[in-house]
């Protein structure tokens, strides 16, 4: 009796300390879950992961952006995050569902080929906090009336924390009416585009950028 119980014990360890490796048919069907956004390259949840075990058929790396502090338990340890804060975990990384505000932006695999904008002038005034061979993540800040000079994007997922209004203001300086207002909370797919920007808010532009890197 005492071989049977050490055999069921030593079972048990082997499957909590894996359990991040393996996916059950419950996770895999959460993929098919209604998604806040999705297209022929990411597909993002709020406050709900699908993506979260290691080798998720068809998804690669996953972003997790916090829109609050979160706490983390992952195959790599715990992490902590503060409201603007970002995770990124590879393909063969895991994580346990966190409780919190946040989005998974997660990249799907085999997607379509990437654009890119006319010409490319790199943006000044960022920060970046994360890069690989596929993706870059930056901090999207902007003062007061401050202007970001002529410059490229690629096509690019945006997490928008602060609401602001923005204009090109070599269009329209003083902005229009109902227009480039940033909704905090909130996250879109942005295509390609050459601009300039003004903030036309009282408080700083603070959005999570997640862009492609493109072969210049």
């Amino acid at each position: 009796m005492a071989k049977r119980f050490t055999c069921i014990f030593l079972v048990l360890i082997f499957v909590c300390k894996n359990s991040f490796a393996f996916q059950t048919n419950a996770d895999l069907l959460r993929i098919n879950d209604t998604a806040v956004l999705e297209n022929d390259y990411i597909k993002v949840y709020r406050n709900t992961a699908a993506c979260k075990n290691a080798f998720t058929v068809n998804y690669g790396s996953r972003v997790i952006v916090a829109l609050d502090k979160l706490k983390i338990k992952s195959s790599r340890g715990k992490v902590k995050l503060e409201r603007g804060n970002i995770s990124v975990f590879k393909e063969g990384e895991s994580y346990i569902l966190p409780k919190g505000e946040f989005f998974e932006v997660a990249f799907k695999k085999n997607y379509p080929l990437l654009k890119k904008p006319e010409q490319w002038i790199e943006p000044v005034k960022n920060t970046m906090v994360y890069e690989d061979e596929q993706f870059r993540v930056f901090e999207e800040r902007l003062a007061p009336g401050d202007d970001r000079e002529l410059h490229s994007h690629a096509q690019r997922v945006v997490v928008r924390l602060n609401e602001v209004q923005l204009t090109d203001p070599r269009v329209y300086p003083n902005g229009q009416p109902g227009t480039g207002i940033q909704v905090p909370n909130t996250v879109r797919f942005a295509e390609p585009v050459v601009h300039a920007v003004r903030n036309l808010g009282k408080i700083p532009l603070f959005n999570i950028v997640i862009e492609f890197k493109i072969q210049q």
